[in-house]
C-alpha cells in the first residue's frame, strides 16, 4: 500500500519565498507530484509592450517544476533547477497568469517536469508558454552526491 504523506512542507517553503510574495503567487492546486501557481497580472509584471514579461512567467514555471518534484520527495529534502527551456507560444495577455508543472520522471538524482503558463482573458484560459524542466534533488534520506 503507498503511503500518503503531508505535503506540508512544500507550502511551508513556497511561502517562505520572498520572489512568490513579490509576485503576490499563491498555490492555486497542489498534489504529489503536480504543483499550480496563479498570479494576478499587474502593470508591474509587463514588458515594454504590455504583456507579462518572459521572466515573470519563468520564474512562476521554475518555481512551479520545483515544488512538482519537492512534493514527492522526503521531508527536509530539497531541490535545485539543472535546467528548464521554455518557448513562449503566445503572448501572455490577460488577468490572471496560472503557471504549472508535472512530475514526468523522478529518479533517484534528477527529476524532469513539463511546464506550462495559461492566461486568463475574459474568463477564457489561453496557453502562452510551454517547456520542460531538469531538477535535482537533494533527498534527506541522503539519496544525493
Amino acid at each position: 500500500m503507498r503511503r500518503r504523506t503531508s505535503l506540508l512542507h512544500v507550502t511551508t517553503s513556497f511561502q517562505s519565498q520572498g520572489i512568490m510574495k513579490l509576485l503576490g503567487a499563491r498555490i492555486a492546486r497542489l498534489r504529489s507530484g503536480l504543483v499550480e501557481i496563479s498570479v494576478p497580472n499587474r502593470r508591474e509584471l509587463s514588458q515594454q509592450d504590455g504583456f507579462v514579461h518572459a521572466g515573470v512567467l519563468a520564474t512562476l514555471l521554475d518555481t512551479a517544476g520545483g515544488y512538482a518534484v519537492l512534493s514527492l520527495l522526503p521531508r527536509g529534502s530539497r531541490v535545485l533547477a539543472v535546467e528548464f527551456k521554455i518557448n513562449f507560444t503566445k503572448p501572455a495577455i490577460g488577468d490572471t497568469v496560472h503557471a504549472s508543472a508535472k512530475v514526468r520522471k523522478l529518479g533517484r538524482r534528477l527529476a524532469i517536469c513539463e511546464l506550462e503558463a495559461k492566461m486568463r482573458e475574459r474568463g477564457k484560459w489561453t496557453p502562452c508558454a510551454w517547456g520542460s524542466q531538469t531538477v535535482y534533488c537533494v533527498r534527506q534520506d541522503g539519496g544525493h552526491d
